[in-house]
């Protein structure tokens, strides 16, 4: 009993759509292998067109949407057989009908048939009653779904529904009845059904084997994972204290360099302010002589003989060009020009204290402005 329940349970595992979380309704197949109702596919692809990219709603594998649209999809054969046989198993006994190929079997005569189907039909997929049915495969109802009882289901021809698939196509990947190797698959590499699935089978295992070590690997490389992001982060970690101590020093570096140029203005300011004041000096003074000059050659002139002016006259000259030049020096009244050239990009790129890093000054009038 535990075992036929722990099948039961795998059963319904495998008929659940993983969207609606109800029995599959005509399931398709992605390439991942994971399988959905079609309505539900259609439903979770309504935004998108044939050939755009959909990622699988469990494992996010993505696929192209066939040019036919979702419909297009394969169908999942042994899922929809599974679901068939699991919904007649279900099915209530008031509801049960005897298998149409029974009656067939019969050569169309009606007898009776006990409402309470006691067997299952595994070819026609139904409950029906214990009577004999011919050729079909019956079994007690409850065994339905059992894997011996599902392999030994026939499959029809999907090019001759009339036909069961008795041969494999190795050239098409396909299941063909005896008419599609005259159609359609003449001189492929064809073998008996049975023969061909010992052989696929066994590619199967293997490839069960090396999924199943993988699967016990996971862990080890679950964990090689995480030493592996502890490592990145403990490295991210020293990066950005490097970064920051660098963003300080430069900083520093900034912030000395801009004090400098600071400074070195205001001494520019203070001398060009003693230069003003010294100027207007002179000019104070020049004018203060100018009017010595002015009231000295008048009393000569005024007072004094003719000797006395010429013998004064040249160096009155002399004294009155000099008194002209300094006036005239003063007269050009204008401030200096300063200018800020900010230092190049490659000077951040040297890395090195002497380098300035903020810019410098340009002023040709002024002593002790940078050049």
């Amino acid at each position: 009993m535990a075992a036929a329940s722990d099948l039961q349970a795998q059963v319904n595992d495998l008929t659940k759509c993983p969207i609606c979380l109800e029995d599959y309704t005509n399931p398709k197949s992605l390439p991942c292998l994971h399988t959905f109702c079609l309505d539900c596919l259609e439903s979770h692809c309504q935004d998108k067109l044939p050939g755009d990219v959909l990622p699988c709603p469990v494992c996010r594998d993505r696929c192209r949407i066939p040019a036919l649209g979702v419909s297009a999809f394969p169908l999942n054969f042994f899922v929809n057989e599974l679901v068939g046989a699991q919904k007649a198993a279900k099915k209530p006994a008031d509801e049960m009908l005897p298998c149409n190929s029974c009656v067939e079997a019969q050569d169309g005569i009606a007898v009776d048939i006990p409402p309470l189907a006691l067997k299952f039909c595994v070819d026609c997929i139904q409950p029906v009653c214990k009577m004999k049915t011919g050729a079909h495969l019956v079994v007690p109802l409850g065994e339905e779904t059992s894997s011996e009882v599902m392999q030994l289901h026939k499959k029809l021809c999907e090019d001759h529904p009339n036909k069961t698939v008795e041969l494999y196509c190795y050239d098409c990947r396909t299941n063909i009845c005896a008419v599609c190797v005259t159609s359609k698959h003449n001189k492929h590499n064809i073998a008996e059904i049975g023969e061909a699935a010992g052989k696929l089978g066994q590619d199967l295992d293997s490839h069960v084997t090396t999924l199943s070590d993988c699967i016990a690997n996971v862990d080890n490389l679950k964990q090689l994972w995480d030493a592996q992001r502890e490592t990145f982060l403990a490295d991210a970690d020293k990066l950005r204290a490097t970064v920051k101590q660098n963003v300080e020093e430069r900083k520093k570096l900034i912030d000395d360099h801009g004090d400098s140029l600071l400074e070195e203005l205001e001494s520019m300011k203070l001398n060009y302010t003693k230069e003003v004041e010294c100027t207007k000096d002179r000019l104070d003074v020049t004018a203060v002589a100018m009017q010595s000059y002015i009231n000295y050659s008048q009393a000569l002139q005024s007072k004094g003989s003719s000797s006395d002016v010429t013998h004064a006259a040249e160096d009155l000259k002399v004294r009155a060009d000099t008194l002209l030049q300094t006036y005239e020096l003063a007269k050009n009244v204008e401030s200096p020009e300063i200018v800020f050239l900010p230092a190049d990009d490659e000077h951040f790129s040297t890395g090195k204290d002497d380098v300035n890093v903020v810019g410098r000054w340009k002023c040709d009038k002024l002593v002790g402005a940078s050049r």
